[in-house]
């Protein structure tokens, strides 16, 4: 599908809502008319067939989030537009038959690949519910779930459902235990004691539960004693496996990205826009050196699994002596064009 600034794809045009069904919070909803909420994953790099995302668009307003580029698609080209106009889908009228192939095959679908399915919207309009409950009724999917969202606890009853007959797994993202750090990165998700909570309830019921470490901020959120509390925490809170990798910036995102460090942490900026010049993913010791280090904790703290994700190809670089010795950030006062 190619871009064209400010014009929305033909595929999505006649599907694009035009009137607001909500505003709240700053952020603008409107309707996409879906055909399926299941779509077909083209890669193979993903460790899953099908993706589920039941909102283009996601309020939770995370800096270095990398799907702000589909805003694009949607002739939208301000990408943190990507955070204040959020689409909700429809249910799909293929919905059901798409998820009835991808169980006769045995195949995986992630929920909440792009945008987070348990955002501010779905207490509302349970896009999101009603696919775990289509899920419920069937016997043998393999589902995984990603979300920062604590509103996947009211979803309890359908995870233990499918969780029955099904294999489902829930990742709950979360980067860093710094409250202020977290909260001026992530400014509407909920804080990491909430997300730990979120885990807690999970593990005790019996759904199989995930940190997700991802991305790590080369700078932020890379510092030994940060990352062992927090593998630590997870793992007294109930998280068997975590997964993990390394900040992935694509424009529009780097634009974005770039601009809230200028504006927060202007001291690491040259080092960010050398390391990431003309790449996305950072390789080379950099790389090496953190993969090694969460693997060293993971296995310390007892984890389960050894998965360290790497979503594409890391270019050559040498990008290790940009970020030696940062220290770890220390809490600050929040900006103001982060409150609402």
């Amino acid at each position: 599908m190619a871009i064209v600034a400010g014009v929305p794809a033909p595929s999505l045009a006649p599907r694009m809502g035009q009137e607001d069904l909500a505003e709240k919070g700053g952020v603008t909803y409107r309707e996409l008319r879906a055909r399926s909420l299941i779509n077909r994953c083209s890669t193979d790099r993903m460790p899953f067939q099908w993706t589920v995302n039941p909102y283009r668009g996601c309020a939770m307003g995370c800096r270095y989030c990398y799907a702000a580029y589909t805003h694009e698609f949607m002739g939208i080209v301000t990408p943190e537009s990507f955070h204040t106009l959020v689409y909700v889908k429809s249910d799909g009228d293929d919905t059901e038959g798409v998820l009835a192939r991808a169980v006769r095959r045995g195949e995986t679908i992630a929920l909440g690949t792009a945008t987070d399915p348990y955002q501010p919207a779905e207490r509302e309009r349970g896009i999101t519910r009603r696919f775990l409950e289509a899920v419920a009724r069937h016997r043998g999917v393999r589902l995984g779930i990603t979300t920062k969202g604590a509103l996947v606890l009211r979803d309890l009853d359908l995870l233990q459902r499918i969780g029955a007959r099904s294999s489902v797994s829930v990742n709950v993202s979360l980067i860093s235990l710094q409250a202020e750090l977290v909260r001026r990165l992530e400014p509407w998700a909920p804080p990491p004691e909430v997300r730990l909570e979120v885990i807690r309830r999970l593990s005790a019921a019996g759904v199989r539960v995930r940190l997700g470490l991802a991305p790590i901020l080369p700078a932020l959120t890379d510092d030994e004693k940060g990352l062992d509390a927090l593998l630590g925490a997870a793992h007294a809170a109930g998280a068997r496996m975590a997964f993990a990798n390394v900040l992935f910036l694509r424009s529009p995102t780097r634009e974005k990205y770039l601009r809230w460090l200028q504006a927060e942490f202007p001291r690491y900026v040259e080092a960010y826009e050398r390391a990431y010049q003309g790449r996305v993913y950072l390789g080379g010791p950099y790389r090496e050196r953190i993969h090694a280090l969460v693997s060293r904790l993971r296995r310390k703290h007892g984890y389960r699994d050894a998965e360290t994700r790497e979503y594409g190809r890391p270019g050559p670089a040498r990008q290790l002596e940009l970020f030696e010795g940062a220290p770890v950030l220390r809490a600050a006062a929040p900006s103001r064009t982060m409150r609402r």
